[in-house]
Formats: C-alpha cells, sequence, structure tokens
C-alpha cells in the first residue's frame, strides 16, 4: 500500500463517498479513510428523504439540484441509490406563506418540480391531513426518499473501480500540518502523507482539525427516527412525504404500511459525545413521536412501534453545512457540519469539491457555505 496520495478524504459516509468519486473522475490519486465501514455512521441512519423546499433559498437552491441527480441517478452516477418517488409535502402557516410563495418562484425559475396548494388541494391528495392552522403546503411531486447506505457503497464502488483506494476499518487520528500547509493524515497504522485532504469526518472533523490550529465550530447532537406500522386502509390513497415545523414532525412512507417518524424540535435534540452515546430509542418514545404525527394524519392513529434508528448530526452554530477550502490552511478542504442534510446534497457536495479542485472556484450557490463565514 502506498504511503502518499494527492488527495486523501477522511470519512466514508454519503458525502466522503461522493467526494471520492468525483475526485478520482478529475485524475487525482485518492485514499478514502474510515475508521468503521462505509455509511456505518449517521448516513446508515439516515432516513434517505429528498426534497427540495427549504425556508432558506440557499439550501432550497442546492436541495433541488440534488433531487434531479437522484432522480436521474443512472445517468451519471454509478451503482445505485434505490431512489423512490413518492412526492413531499410542507405544511406552512401564514406567517411563513408570503416568503414561501417568494421560494417558489425561485425554485421554478430554476426548473424545478414545485407549486403552492392550498389546504383543500391538498386533501385531495391526502384525504386524512388535518390542515388546521395552515395556510397552504408545498408539493414537490418529484420528491422522495432513497436507500443512503446503498448510495454511499455505489459511490465508494465506483471511486474504487476508477482506482481509487477505498480503506475501512482505519481511522484517522489527526490531520498534520507544517507552516499554514497540509502534509498528510496520522492514522492507527502510520502516516500518509498528501497535497490536500477533505475532511469529511462529521462531527469528529473539529478535533482531526485541531492539531493544525483549524478548529471547526461542529458539534454532534443525538438524532432519533421511530418507525411505526399501520392497518393499510383501502380508501387513501398512498402518503407523500410529509414536513410540519409548526407541528414538530417530519415523515415518509416505507413500505404500504409503514413511516418513518422524526422531530424537529430542539428539545428533542441533545448534545452528544460521538463516540458514546445512548442509541436505543424506547417504544414509548416513538409512540410520542407518532402521537405528534396524527394531530395531522389520523391514518397514524394506532400505529404499532416496530423499530427506530437512532445516530447524529454534526450541527454548526447557523445551521448550515461548511463546504469548501479553509482558508487557514492551504491544502485543507472541508465538507462537514452538514446538519442533516449531508445526504440531500452528497452529489452536489462532490461535485463543488472537484470542481474547486481543479479550477480553485466555487459551484454556483456555494458560498453561503464556506468556512470564512466564521472567520470573520
Amino acid at each position: 500500500m502506498h504511503d502518499h496520495a494527492d488527495v486523501i478524504v477522511i470519512g466514508g459516509g454519503t458525502t466522503g463517498a461522493s467526494v471520492a468519486w468525483h475526485l478520482v473522475r478529475t485524475g487525482l490519486s485518492v485514499r478514502l479513510l474510515e475508521k468503521g465501514a462505509i455509511a456505518s455512521g449517521s448516513s446508515g441512519a439516515s432516513p434517505g428523504i429528498v426534497r427540495q423546499y427549504y425556508a432558506d433559498p440557499a439550501l432550497s437552491h442546492l436541495a433541488a439540484q440534488g433531487v434531479q441527480a437522484y432522480r436521474d441517478w443512472s445517468q451519471h452516477y454509478p451503482g445505485e441509490c434505490g431512489y423512490r418517488q413518492t412526492g413531499f409535502l410542507t405544511g406552512i402557516t401564514q406567517h411563513q406563506e408570503r416568503s414561501t410563495k417568494d421560494n417558489i418562484s425561485l425554485l421554478r425559475e430554476q426548473g424545478g418540480a414545485i407549486q403552492w396548494l392550498s389546504p383543500a388541494e391538498a386533501q385531495l391528495l391526502v384525504p386524512d391531513l388535518c390542515t388546521e392552522g395552515l395556510a397552504g403546503l408545498v408539493y414537490e411531486p418529484e420528491s422522495g426518499y432513497c436507500d443512503p447506505r446503498l448510495t454511499a457503497q455505489s459511490f465508494a464502488l465506483g471511486a474504487q473501480k476508477l482506482g481509487a483506494v477505498i480503506e475501512n476499518k482505519r481511522a484517522a487520528r489527526q490531520i498534520v500540518c507544517k507552516g499554514g500547509r497540509v502534509q498528510g493524515v496520522q492514522t492507527d497504522s502510520g502516516f500518509i502523507a498528501c497535497e490536500y485532504v477533505v475532511n469529511a469526518a462529521g462531527p469528529w472533523a473539529s478535533a482531526l482539525a485541531g492539531g493544525c490550529a483549524a478548529p471547526l465550530p461542529i458539534v454532534a447532537t443525538r438524532q432519533c427516527v421511530g418507525i411505526v406500522a399501520v392497518k393499510p386502509v383501502d380508501d387513501l390513497p398512498p402518503m407523500p412525504g410529509y414536513s410540519d415545523r409548526d407541528s414538530g414532525f417530519y415523515l415518509r412512507p416505507d413500505d404500504e404500511d409503514r413511516y418513518f417518524i422524526g422531530s424537529l424540535l430542539r428539545e428533542d435534540s441533545e448534545l452528544i459525545n460521538p463516540d458514546a452515546f445512548d442509541r436505543s430509542m424506547s417504544d414509548q418514545s416513538v409512540r410520542h413521536y407518532r402521537d405528534r404525527a396524527v394531530m395531522r394524519l389520523r391514518r397514524l392513529e394506532g400505529a404499532r412501534p416496530v423499530g427506530s434508528r437512532v445516530s447524529f448530526f454534526d450541527d454548526t452554530p447557523d445551521g448550515n453545512p461548511i463546504v469548501g477550502a479553509d482558508p487557514r490552511i492551504s491544502g485543507m478542504l472541508v465538507a462537514a457540519g452538514l446538519c442533516g442534510h449531508g445526504f440531500k446534497f452528497a452529489p452536489i457536495f462532490g461535485q463543488a469539491i472537484a470542481l474547486w479542485m481543479e479550477r480553485k472556484t466555487l459551484l454556483e450557490g456555494m458560498a453561503p457555505f464556506s468556512m470564512e463565514r466564521f472567520l470573520r
């Protein structure tokens, strides 16, 4: 095994694997280090929702590209992503209505399949939807969900076939710098020299960069998704994905009779040590999430807990990812602090890192996510 690479990517989640695949296609020698297995961290526990509407237009711009990437996966990327089109609805209250409609207009100008529905129009799609307190809903007919583990593995295997070295169970311990420039990465089994490091290590990213006096404002927060099963009702159409910040939950369908339900409330998120935290979710907690969702969707009444996924987000102070070059250290790039958005944007983040490496320029729409915003 060579002890040098042009680029070392740290982290084998969906974003790290995407970065590796995009970079090796530029002709660089690429080495991906993953301390566990591909998608063994938060990527593997993600519900894999793919949608484009956010209150922040900058996020919506990238998310719209993400929907297109997953929808047209086979035209551009290796392997499979397991994309399933279900549609997606987002409940909007009156105080959000004007800004939401402005955002919809921008997305439609960019070619996004997205529209505003009145409560009555939304109930034609979802007859058991309670719209009390909603001014309307955002509808995305082409959105849905994918299999994050399959997606990450497809990127990693695709990168490997093109010549990248994928090392599972090799942990990066520290990014080594000298004179303000990256020198390489110290691992649990030796040093690897390189010209560039892409730090896609999620909540471990800051500690890895600490030896270069370039800490990152990233913390880990515990996140739970409850899984419930319902008795199928013949006269109800299939449920699209749904998000409702005012009601504090999101969900996506799985099989005909299963739903994944997550929380949008800050009180359900707690700071953790990503190396040692409670990965269990009680049936009582799953029922609590279900009861919150029942206030909007009557089909979930009596749904029984059948499982859960417990993992973490790597969060930043402003709730937006950090992607691009770190101006403090030459050769240091970051794709971390993804705040739960990593899977949706993984193909775009990989493209952005590769473009910077080739041309030293930002992909359109990436400026709001640069590290520089935290250094001013």
